[in-house]
């Protein structure tokens, strides 16, 4: 199979996630995304698709991110050296990191779990489910609710449950774009985690994707920790991102 442009990886990553926040573009190569329902700097960041830091870009982006209230924060490539020394010079500190990776080969997971995976049936059971496993409160159903209602009629989206005696315990989102099936959302209710719920919506994401004839990709921040539960189930990483915060606004 041809391989994959770095372009087309980050565009499968932001059309998914302007479902969820407001993607703007700023000029070649650089983009806004943000949201006033949800607060954290993941939806609430620019971005570079290049190594060109330009300083009039930057600039731009910082004043769309204060002007929003929200502390300046960019994502650049690891391998943009130049770039991070100029965001560095500008008093951005790398915060985080994501990695963007792959299944080449299949995913390795346990056959043996209780999960039993299917398409949602319920946008109050997933938004409730997905908020549990990586908010662990509810606060934020209505917000979630209506992104979920939002993007369940796409045909280029499938929303997917795993559930266990009965309840939902994790869903995952997948999104196509170009070749790519882009794996997202994928959690675990804390309640149901050690069970083999994500290896589970991973076996059957895998399934679609080479159904499909697409490539399967996600995206794990550095602070999730998840890194290394991907690499034991077949994802290599493709590329880094730094996310850089500028302190003191």
């Amino acid at each position: 199979m041809k391989a994959i442009r770095r372009l087309d990886l980050e565009l499968n990553e932001l059309k998914w996630w302007a479902n969820w926040a407001n993607l703007q573009w700023s000029g070649s190569g650089a983009y806004l995304l943000s949201s006033e329902e949800m607060p954290e700097v993941f939806f609430n960041r620019g971005g570079l698709t290049d190594c060109g830091a330009r300083t009039a870009v930057v600039n731009r982006l910082e004043k769309g991110l204060i002007a929003l209230g929200r502390m300046p924060a960019l994502t650049v490539f690891e391998s943009c050296h130049q770039a991070i020394g100029t965001l560095s010079r500008k008093g951005y500190e790398i915060a985080d990191r994501m990695t963007v990776m792959e299944a080449e080969d299949g995913v390795h997971s346990r056959g043996d779990s209780p999960a039993r995976v299917r398409l949602s049936s319920s946008m109050e059971k997933w938004s409730k489910a997905y908020l549990s496993a990586f908010y662990g409160e509810l606060d934020l159903l209505p917000v979630t609710r209506k992104i979920v209602d939002r993007v369940r009629g796409l045909d280029s989206v499938t929303l997917l449950e795993a559930e266990v005696d009965g309840t939902v315990a994790g869903v995952s989102a997948l999104f196509r774009t170009e070749r790519l099936l882009g794996a997202y959302c994928i959690g675990t209710v804390p309640r149901f985690r050690e069970r083999g719920v994500a290896g589970a919506l991973l076996n059957h994401t895998w399934s679609v994707a080479s159904s499909e004839g697409r490539s399967l990709v996600l995206q794990v921040l550095e602070s999730d920790g998840a890194r290394r539960f991907y690499e034991k189930r077949g994802f290599r990483a493709v590329y880094a991102k730094a996310i850089m915060e500028k302190k003191g606004y």
